[in-house]
């Protein structure tokens, strides 16, 4: 019985070794991005949001006024499952021809551990006011975005001071700071339909003051870039105060993100070079059927797909020889 078992096995574990084994991929790590129009080291903050998406879960968080930490008077929330929250203190709604919000904050996550696609949004404002098709004005705004797939993670976010669109017509930006998906930073004093005034890289280097080692201000700043692993990281910032001990007590229209791709498996199996025409195949392709020379068409190499094959005749071969071996030797016995 052992050898039958055995014999029966063979051609099996022959298949087995052949069949290739699934490469390594690595999933991409998490998008991460927080905004915030203040903030008083950890204590209060102004119009603060967050988001974040991993390989498991997507997190956004908003809050208008926060102490510690936590939003108060109901000025904003968390959301860590799929969802859509919003809410404000005073909100005349979209009856009135002119909207008016006071605290208003936004959140949404979607996508599950099962999902492929994760993602999460964040938004916060002090004011909101808006005439449709005339005005429409934001202050001190914050909205942070998170997004992630197994092959790329990206964070986004910005803040400003004021947000203000007339019509179609002017759209005037102050006090700008952003993070965008390539996790590049950068932060501006004004812009103007598009045309940026005092940006970083204009009065970065010069609005810089160190009170003897023991506090200094900074404004305009920005960084960012690819670091470890292939993650990228960036940061943005109008103004801050940071002292000698490493605390950042004050900080303006701050943003901050990070991203990074994943890596796809890489092929074990071996590249099928693609099947080379002789010159006569080349040439009764171009010339008519009529005119072309009689010859014969060679057979394009398969590669993997003759190796397979040959492999499934070989295992149906030993399974054959060795059911024809033990039927021999149960007639001799009988």
């Amino acid at each position: 019985m052992r050898r039958q078992v055995l014999s029966a096995a063979a051609p099996a574990c022959l298949l087995l070794g052949l069949t290739p084994v699934a490469a390594h991929a690595d999933v991409a790590p998490a998008g991460t991005a927080t905004a915030a129009a203040a903030r008083v080291s950890t204590l209060v903050g102004i119009s603060s949001t967050a988001a974040s998406a991993d390989k498991n879960k997507a997190d956004a968080e908003a809050a208008v006024i926060s102490i510690g930490g936590k939003p108060v008077f109901g000025t904003g929330g968390s959301q860590s499952s799929d969802g859509d929250v919003r809410g404000a203190i005073l909100d005349t709604g979209d009856r009135l021809p002119a909207r008016l919000q006071v605290a208003p904050w936004h959140i949404a996550a979607s996508g599950s551990k099962a999902s492929a696609h994760r993602h999460s949004k964040a938004e916060a404002a002090l004011a909101r006011a808006e005439v449709p098709g005339f005005v429409k004005a934001g202050v001190l705004t914050s909205q942070a975005e998170a997004d992630h797939t197994s092959t790329q993670s990206t964070g986004m976010s910005a803040s400003d001071a004021v947000d203000l669109g007339l019509g179609d017509v002017v759209r005037v930006v102050l006090l700008h700071s952003e993070v965008g998906s390539t996790a590049k930073g950068h932060s501006y004093l004004v812009g103007l339909n598009g045309t940026e005034i005092g940006t970083d890289e204009q009065l970065g280097k010069i609005c810089a003051l160190d009170a003897s080692g023991v506090a200094s201000l900074s404004c305009l700043t920005a960084s960012g870039g690819a670091g470890a692993n292939g993650v990228a990281a960036g940061a943005a910032e109008v103004a801050g105060v940071n002292t000698a001990l490493g605390l950042n007590p004050v900080s303006a229209f701050s943003t901050a993100a990070s991203s990074g791709p994943g890596t796809t498996p890489p092929s074990i199996l071996p590249s099928v070079p693609a099947p080379v025409a002789n010159a006569a195949e080349t040439a009764r392709t171009v010339m008519p059927a009529a005119t072309a020379p009689a010859t014969h068409a060679t057979l394009p190499r398969t590669g993997v797909a003759l190796a397979s094959a040959a492999a499934s005749a070989l295992a149906a071969l030993l399974s054959g020889l060795v059911l024809r071996l033990f039927g021999r030797r149960r007639r001799l016995a009988a």
